[in-house]
């Protein structure tokens, strides 16, 4: 045959001590938890294949039990390494117990009950398999990607072989001599061999891809994000807008843009310092943010200046709520550390139709628009509400 049990297990041995190597010169000095856990799952399951080569230099029992609680460990380390992965905490019986039930399974069972021991452990083995499953299918947090689907894929691929092998075993649908046991090159036991460099190859490349596709994420959000406020920074808040305009124009809904202005936003960092005007604007965006619907968008357009888009209201409801977001700013007070001040707005409104057809066809035009009200406000005396004549007609 092309194959024989040795190169298998050699060729399992390297190539999860070069992954587990790997690993770990990229996480080191990294905080990569899961990584480094993943890594250590490797190294252990490069382990437990070298003890299949070694068999023969050292007495087989004692190589069954090492190999089989090894291996055990290493699923425990792969599932905690998932659950840090999606930021939650790990049961340490759920990690642990399979790791002392295989245990106690290799050193009470006779040595030469070579069928229950494939059938149990087989067991044991595949539940581990499947709490995996479980915690990969119902975690949100860890399904952001197509790498998921790797792991996924992989880790529920091998579950119908380790319950074939406890089927096989239990009813001892094949012979397993005790110079051969485990290591017998059936077509059970080298499906499970090849699934095995599978799931090492696929589960670990798909976990890999899922921690760079988790950074991507991460600086993806971190330019879309305002440092100071939290919300949509100007890049970010122009890219929704776009995308919310040509949405209106082609359902002929209508559209609405506020921009609000900070009153008197230089005296308050000449007189109370440039940290309490950090604090306003926290705290202004914070109070927009509280009061805006769902599918509303709330931006940092730049400096003191704030940008709200609202899908599908019309020029009543725009005023309605500019008003309550005017008061509600004015009626709550900035309290720092050493001063308590009165911050208030200006809201400049303007609306573009369902079905307008003046627009220039472009979201800058009710940037215009909604730019001159908020001058016209501040002109008028600051803190309060103006809406202009519309700059768009309806069709």
């Amino acid at each position: 045959m092309l194959l024989d049990n040795q190169t298998l297990l050699f060729s399992l041995v390297l190539l999860n001590a070069v992954m587990a190597l790997s690993l770990t010169v990229v996480s080191w000095g990294r905080e990569h938890d899961s990584l480094k856990k993943w890594a250590g799952a490797l190294a252990l399951e490069s382990l437990v294949w070298m003890l299949g080569v070694l068999r023969g230099e050292i007495p087989d029992a004692m190589s069954f039990v090492l190999a089989g609680t090894l291996f055990a460990a290493v699923q425990s380390l792969k599932l905690a390494a998932i659950y840090e992965f999606g930021g939650m905490a790990w049961s340490r019986l759920q990690c642990l117990l399979p790791v002392i039930l295989i245990f106690l399974l290799l050193v009470f069972l006779p040595y030469e009950d070579v069928r229950h021991r494939l059938a149990y452990s087989s067991l044991i083995y595949g539940a581990q398999f499947l709490m995996m499953v479980q915690v990969l299918r119902g975690t949100t947090e860890l399904r952001t990607g197509r790498a998921w689907w790797l792991l996924f894929g992989a880790t529920v691929a091998i579950l119908p072989l380790f319950a074939l092998r406890a089927i096989v075993s239990f009813f001892g649908l094949y012979e397993f001599s005790m110079p051969d046991s485990t290591l017998a090159l059936n077509p059970v036991q080298l499906a499970i061999f090849v699934a095995l460099i599978m799931v090492s190859v696929m589960g670990s490349t798909g976990f890999i891809l899922m921690i760079k596709e988790k950074a991507d994420h991460a600086i993806r959000a971190l330019a879309m994000i305002d440092s100071l406020t939290g919300i949509f920074n100007r890049r970010a808040f122009m890219e929704r807008a776009e995308k919310e305009y040509a949405m209106a124009q082609r359902n002929k809904l209508p559209l609405v843009l506020l921009m609000l202005d900070i009153d008197h936003f230089k005296r308050i960092n000449d007189k109370y310092g440039h940290p309490t005007g950090d604090a306003a604007l926290v705290e202004v965006a914070r109070i927009l943010d509280s009061r805006l619907r769902k599918q509303d968008t709330l931006g940092r357009f730049g400096g003191e200046e704030f940008c709200i888009l609202l899908p599908a209201t019309d020029e009543a409801g725009a005023l309605a709520l500019a008003e309550k977001l005017r008061l509600a700013v004015e009626g709550t007070p900035l309290v720092t550390e050493r001063h308590t001040i009165s911050v208030t707005v200006s809201i400049g409104v303007t609306v573009c139709l369902a079905g307008c057809s003046n627009c220039g066809m472009s979201f800058h035009k009710l940037i215009d628009d909604a730019d001159a009200a908020l001058y016209q406000a501040k002109r008028d005396g600051r803190n309060r509400t103006v809406i202009l004549p519309l700059g768009c007609v309806d069709a």
